[in-house]
């Protein structure tokens, strides 16, 4: 009897045990599930918190107001006509929040110093500049730099020396062009025989970065090509036709020519037809891919032509100023577009931006 009683009362112990242990356990488990569910929905509610903050911070940046200082050596170079056609179209799509307020230099570099320094005085929130010579203004991009506002330089490549003082650069590469023509000009003509250069003005940035490296890269491959004339086309199509037609009278049996732009090329061509030449008694490369040029290739005038459209060069420009203002991400300090070498065999469907 008493082993009966002491068998059911250590059954009773260890039912009861084992009951209080799936009671304590059913109550942890319900513990550490309420508390994973207020986790979750803590972390839930901190992403929906940055979401939202996220939010108002794009939208913020989206209707906030950004005023660009944009200043140009010249709004009526025929290039510039067609880039800010562009440019603008781009703006009014893609950033309408962006304020560009626009200064002509009109070919004068005291006016171009005096417009970048207004900038200045009216604190824009970034300032862009295209100068054809950066030379001339360095001490005003000193100023820029002072004040604290970004500068970012467009167009042609910017002399070596304005590198200090700009945040970033977007645009051509005058040097590469160069080198293209040089390898170009050099293959036309078997690696003999005279040519002669029209150039942009002698001195500036711009004469540097197209020729240095035209000279270079003939000096490179052991080129036997002879130059024969220099002269400043100073980017104009009637100066570059006069001083043609003078390369032209003293050396009339001149085999090539190297132009760094298509506008001035069109004055080869103008002073090559009033003398009675034809296309294939002398080889032009060059560079441009202006509508003047893209014909002249067509008819047989140049061997090879980079072209240096606005398009990219005006899209680029509008991305990375929106990069600078609205901190997207980091901010490349040197870029370049690509520069398409036509020549007639591949010029098929291309279609000139200016």
């Amino acid at each position: 009897m008493k082993r009966t009683v002491s068998w059911f009362f250590t059954a009773a112990v260890c039912i009861s045990l084992i009951l209080t242990l799936a009671l304590f356990g059913c109550q942890t488990q319900a513990a550490e599930t309420t508390a994973a569910g207020a986790e979750t929905t803590a972390a839930a509610e901190t992403t929906a918190a940055a979401e939202e903050a996220t939010t108002e911070e794009t939208e913020a940046v989206a209707t906030q107001t950004f005023r660009v200082g944009y200043s140009c050596y010249g709004w009526e170079i025929p290039w510039m006509v067609f880039y800010k056609e562009n440019f603008d179209r781009i703006i009014a799509e893609k950033y309408p929040n962006y304020e560009i307020i626009y200064h002509d230099a009109q070919y004068d570099f005291q006016k171009m110093a005096d417009g970048l320094e207004t900038f200045i005085n009216d604190d824009v929130d970034l300032i862009m500049h295209f100068a054809f010579d950066n030379l001339p203004v360095l001490e005003t991009y000193k100023k820029i730099n002072d004040a604290g506002i970004p500068l970012m330089l467009t167009m042609d490549e910017p002399d070596y020396s304005a590198w200090d003082y700009m945040t970033c650069y977007s645009g051509l590469s005058p040097a590469e062009a160069g080198r293209v023509c040089a390898d170009a000009l050099d293959e036309a003509l078997g690696g003999e025989g005279t040519y002669a250069c029209i150039t942009p003005a002698v001195g500036s940035s711009s004469y540097v970065t197209y020729m240095t490296r035209f000279y270079n890269r003939l000096e490179d491959i052991g080129s036997n090509l002879q130059l024969v004339a220099e002269e400043d086309g100073n980017w104009d199509p009637k100066t570059a036709q006069e001083k043609a037609a003078s390369i032209l009278t003293k050396y009339p049996d001149i085999d090539g020519f190297y132009v760094t732009d298509d506008w001035m090329g069109g004055g080869i061509v103008a002073a090559a037809k009033e003398k009675g030449y034809a296309p294939g008694d002398f080889v032009i490369a060059g560079c441009g891919g202006a509508s003047v040029g893209v014909k002249d290739l067509a008819d047989g005038w140049y061997y090879v032509l980079v072209d240096q459209g606005t398009i990219l060069c005006a899209e680029q420009d509008a991305y990375l100023m929106s990069v600078l203002l609205e901190g997207k991400g980091p901010v490349p300090f040197f870029s370049q577009v690509y520069q398409r070498v036509l020549t007639k065999d591949n010029m098929e469907g291309f279609e000139p931006s200016w």
